[in-house]
C-alpha cells in the first residue's frame, strides 16, 4: 500500500506524458488503462490530464516531430528558396528514415495514419504551422517572395510529404524523394 502511495505521489501530467513517450519510443501500443495503473492513478485522471489516447499520441507524435523540425530550421542551409527547399528535403530524408514512425504506423494502421494526418488533428495543423513560419522567416528577412500566401505552400509542402512518407514509399501511389523534392522546389519558385 506505501509503495502505491508513493507512485501516486510522483505521478503527474508530466510524467503521464514522458511514460507515454517512453512506450511509443519503444515500439509499444500505448494503453491508457496500463498507463494509469503504472502512475497509480485513475484513468479519469489521466484522461483529465492528457485528453484522450488519440490527443495523447498526437502530442507525443508532435514533440518528435518538433524536434526534427527544430533540428531542421537550426540547420538548414542557404538562404531563401534554397534554405527551405534544404528543410523539406531534410525533414523528409529524417522522417522518411525514423522507426519511431515505422513502428507507430504498424501498430496503429490507418488510426494511426488518420492521427497523423487529420486536417483539425494534433499533428499536421503544427506541421503547417511550422513550415509557415519558416516560409515567414525567409520572407520577412527579404530573402523569398512566395509565390502565393506562406498557409498555402506550407499545406501543399506537408501534403506532398504525406504522400510520400505515409505510403511507405511505394512508387505505385508516389514519388520518390527526389522527385517529391523536386516538386517542393516547383512549390517554391519566387514570384
Amino acid at each position: 500500500m506505501a509503495g502505491a502511495s508513493a507512485t501516486a505521489q510522483r505521478a503527474t501530467p508530466a510524467a503521464a506524458f514522458a511514460r507515454a513517450r517512453a512506450t511509443v519510443r519503444a515500439g509499444e501500443r500505448l494503453d491508457m488503462a496500463q498507463l494509469a495503473t503504472e502512475l497509480g492513478i485513475a484513468r479519469a485522471t489521466l484522461y483529465r490530464w492528457t485528453g484522450d489516447r488519440n490527443r495523447l499520441l498526437g502530442d507525443v507524435l508532435w514533440t518528435e516531430v518538433e524536434a526534427v523540425l527544430t533540428h531542421v530550421r537550426a540547420t538548414a542551409p542557404g538562404r531563401g528558396v534554397k534554405r527551405l527547399e534544404h528543410a523539406a528535403g531534410m525533414f523528409l530524408d529524417v522522417v522518411a528514415g525514423n522507426p519511431l514512425l515505422a513502428s507507430f504506423l504498424t501498430l496503429e494502421g490507418d488510426s494511426g495514419l488518420r492521427l497523423l494526418t487529420a486536417p483539425a488533428g494534433a499533428v499536421r495543423p503544427r506541421i503547417i504551422a511550422a513550415v509557415t513560419g519558416l516560409i515567414d522567416e525567409e520572407r520577412d528577412a527579404g530573402r523569398y517572395r512566395p509565390p502565393a500566401s506562406p498557409s498555402l505552400l506550407a499545406d501543399g509542402i506537408v501534403s506532398l510529404g504525406e504522400r510520400f512518407l505515409y505510403h511507405a514509399g511505394d512508387r505505385e501511389l508516389n514519388p520518390d524523394p527526389e522527385t517529391a523534392k523536386r516538386v517542393i522546389g516547383l512549390l517554391l519558385r519566387e514570384a
